[in-house]
């Protein structure tokens, strides 16, 4: 009777050891939640039909994400909103195959204390009075090659590398001038 114990027994854990390794192997046992990724990047293709993003991150290449309903948006209505080559922040998320962004945000550049935006509407009153009138310095800070293909009316153009090597010696003596800059990235 003891023989026929061990055996029932020993049937039994075996049992149990296939079903816990089965388990492990499919994945049914990994309860745990998914680890959230975050990355920076810039964006290198959106499709809307498929609703995937293809970003590029410094020392992992390409990385394909999809993105649905659930994905939060931020500064973005929809991967229509964030095209080639806007920097993002990526919040995502690992399921079976597929990368599943979870957030994503423009990577918008911060502006430092003391400097605001202009909105294009009171850009457009000052540029229609002209730089004396309107007291303004318009700086087309692109490179010179796309500057020259077109440039807001009044603007003069010093690339941002020139800036940086010479940007005192170029900016207007008059202190009391606003100065505005722009560029052709998003900020």
């Amino acid at each position: 009777m003891n023989s026929k114990r061990n055996f029932s027994t020993s049937s039994i854990l075996t049992v149990v050891l296939f079903l816990l390794s089965f388990l492990l192997v499919n994945g049914a046992a990994a309860a745990a939640p998914e680890e959230i990724v975050e990355i920076k990047g810039t964006v290198k293709a959106v499709s809307n039909k498929a609703k995937t993003v293809s970003v590029t991150v410094e020392g992992k290449g390409v990385i394909m994400l999809k993105f649905t309903e659930a994905t939060e948006f931020v500064n973005a209505k929809s991967g229509g909103d964030i095209p080639p080559p806007t920097a993002v922040v990526v919040k995502y998320k690992t399921v079976g195959a597929d990368n599943l962004a979870t957030y994503i945000k423009k990577d918008l550049v911060q502006l430092p204390d003391g400097v605001a935006e202009i909105k294009t509407a009171e850009l457009a009153a000052l540029v229609a009075k002209g730089p004396w009138d309107g007291k303004y310095c318009l700086i087309d800070s692109r490179p010179a090659q796309v500057a020259a293909a077109g440039h807001l009316p009044t603007a003069a153009t010093i690339p941002v590398n020139v800036l940086a090597e010479k940007g005192e010696k170029l900016l207007p003596c008059d202190k009391d001038k606003l100065l505005i800059f722009y560029c052709g990235g998003p900020t």
